[in-house]
């Protein structure tokens, strides 16, 4: 017959069997050895045998409870639950394994607590956010997005929606930028008003898989107030021009008209004369400028070699080349680029630094020319970096602000990018790029 060891019956006649078979080995013995001996032997086995195999099935059995506990808690690990503790017995062979699974769940708990807390900290910082968030998935649904986002796109319920479904109630020219992933700065006429979005997107990983990010603003307000600001500094500083000309003018006239009446002075009128035509060829180039500014026509682009376009420009202004030009052709609007060296150069002497420390250095990268000119002048205030671009702004006292707002539209003609940034031992560089070769 076959019995579970772990069954009481199975243990008794486990016990009968090896007593038996103790008692028949023995048999042979009883001519041999005395039968009070033979009978002692046997009691003692009797008795110490059951308690010998008790307590090892006592020891396997708590071991086996421990394993089977361990086993459990490591599931509910895997099931990211780590609320399950193990009691610690120190006569245990294993209370090492059980400590160090306590201490384990106990790190990973508090992982998950500061985790959850980042993870609501992020969550109220992207809903309080002014900008539209939406994150989609690999096939275009949306599992992630804020507040601001159901505004712009004018849904209250996007989860689980595609990126064409969200798009239904957009304008055209908005729909088509969104649904093409289209980054940038988009513009379009709604209601009669001029309408503007910031849109960009990003690829993220999320869950292991590459998700798209993305974010949309409405800047309309903001570029309005910008644009404000522009055509009020505009007028402004046209204001300020136009006196400054006109009331010399005015008062250089009035006085050769008296010079006229009173017949007194006349040889004076020659320099009065040439003062006032001296003043008024100042202002029709001031508002040449502007006029330029107003109508940058599209570039012509063609082959040119470097050499000859630096060594014209620097009969005008001097400057120190720090590396050979390159030997290739780049190709540009040559007219155009010769102006945007000149006025930086001319802002580079007019700067306060040393002649000798204005240099420039043209290097290629990959199939763009880049061009950075520095000097060692006063540079610009920090946090006006940015607005040294804009039209109008200007940091000395009787700028016009168009020369480098006209560098920045010639850059962006030719696809490239300006770039203002102040030197750590003091002065400007100036860095922007054309390509080297047509493109499609």
């Amino acid at each position: 017959m076959k019995y579970k060891m772990g069954s009481l019956a199975g243990k008794m006649s486990c016990f009968a069997t090896i007593f038996i078979l103790l008692a028949t080995g023995i048999q042979g013995t009883l001519y041999v050895i005395e039968a009070p001996f033979l009978v002692g032997l046997l009691i003692s086995l009797l008795i110490t045998l059951p308690l010998v195999f008790f307590s090892c099935e006592y020891i396997f059995q708590q071991h086996k409870r421990t394993i089977d506990t361990l086993t459990n808690g490591l599931k509910s690990i895997h099931d990211n639950d780590f609320s399950i503790r193990i009691s610690e017995h120190q006569e245990s062979d294993l209370s090492t394994a059980v400590s160090m699974y306590n201490k384990l769940t106990t790190h990973l708990k508090k992982q998950r607590q500061t985790l959850n807390q980042r993870e609501i900290l992020l969550d109220s910082i992207v809903q309080a956010s002014p900008m539209g968030i939406v994150l989609l998935d690999p096939f275009k649904h949306i599992v992630y997005f804020n507040n601001e986002s159901t505004q712009l796109l004018k849904s209250s319920k996007l989860e689980g929606m595609t990126l064409h479904q969200c798009c239904e109630n957009l304008h055209p020219y908005l729909q088509k930028s969104i649904t093409q992933a289209q980054s940038g700065m988009i513009s379009f006429e709604q209601d009669d008003t001029k309408q503007s979005y910031y849109l960009s997107f990003k690829t993220v990983t999320f869950n292991h898989q590459p998700h798209q990010l993305m974010i949309l603003k409405n800047v309309s307000l903001e570029l309005s107030q910008e644009e404000l600001s522009m055509w009020k500094n505009a007028i402004r500083l046209i204001s300020h021009e136009l006196n400054n000309s006109l009331a010399p003018i005015s008062s250089l006239t009035s006085s050769a008209k008296t010079m006229l009446v009173q017949n007194k002075h006349l040889e004076l009128l020659p320099d009065i004369l040439q003062t006032i035509d001296q003043r008024t060829m100042n202002l029709s180039e001031f508002i040449a400028q502007y006029a330029r500014f107003a109508r940058l026509p599209k570039p012509n682009l063609n082959y040119h070699p470097l050499k000859p376009l630096f060594d014209q420009v620097r009969t005008l202004y001097s400057f120190e080349l720090l590396a050979p030009l390159p030997t290739e052709q780049a190709y540009f609007d040559a007219a155009q680029i010769e102006q945007v060296l000149i006025n930086i150069l001319k802002n580079a002497h007019q700067s306060g630094s040393d002649i000798t420390q204005v240099a420039v250095k043209v290097v290629k990268d990959y199939d763009r020319l880049r061009i950075a000119i520095v000097d060692r002048g006063t540079g610009i205030v920090n946090g006006n970096l940015h607005q040294a671009l804009l039209p109008f702004y200007s940091t000395k006292q009787d700028g016009s602000g168009i020369g480098l707002s006209l560098c920045n539209d010639i850059i962006h003609a030719h696809h490239g990018q300006i770039k203002l940034k102040n030197r750590a031992q003091g002065g400007l560089m100036v860095e922007f790029d054309i390509p080297l070769r047509e493109t499609t």
